[in-house]
């Protein structure tokens, strides 16, 4: 999808898949991923798509797509440029 076209991946970071999803009719791309050892799963979303409090709007969104609260012991959120990064489903 071309407006994820600039999503950068970290230097370290080896990306096992990615598609473009739908996460409450907002486009979304989905990467399971590897870093330092842990595994996790993104849901990444073009910041723009959002109207202000665009935070709380995502995280309302990337929980219920998830089934379960945000807890930053467990997840992510990460501002990078255009993009948002809820990182989740952490396996170490």
């Amino acid at each position: 999808m071309k407006k994820f076209e600039g999503v950068k991946i970290e230097k370290d970071t080896k990306v096992f898949s990615t598609q473009y999803i739908k996460v409450k009719n907002y486009d979304c791309r989905y990467e399971v991923w590897e870093w330092d050892g842990i595994t996790g799963q993104s849901l990444i979303f073009y910041k723009s798509d959002f109207k202000e409090p665009f935070k709380e709007n995502i995280l309302s969104i990337c929980e219920e797509h998830i089934g379960e609260d945000f807890d930053d012991s467990k997840h992510t959120f990460k501002l990078s440029g255009d993009y948002v990064f809820f990182n989740y489903n952490f396996v170490y």
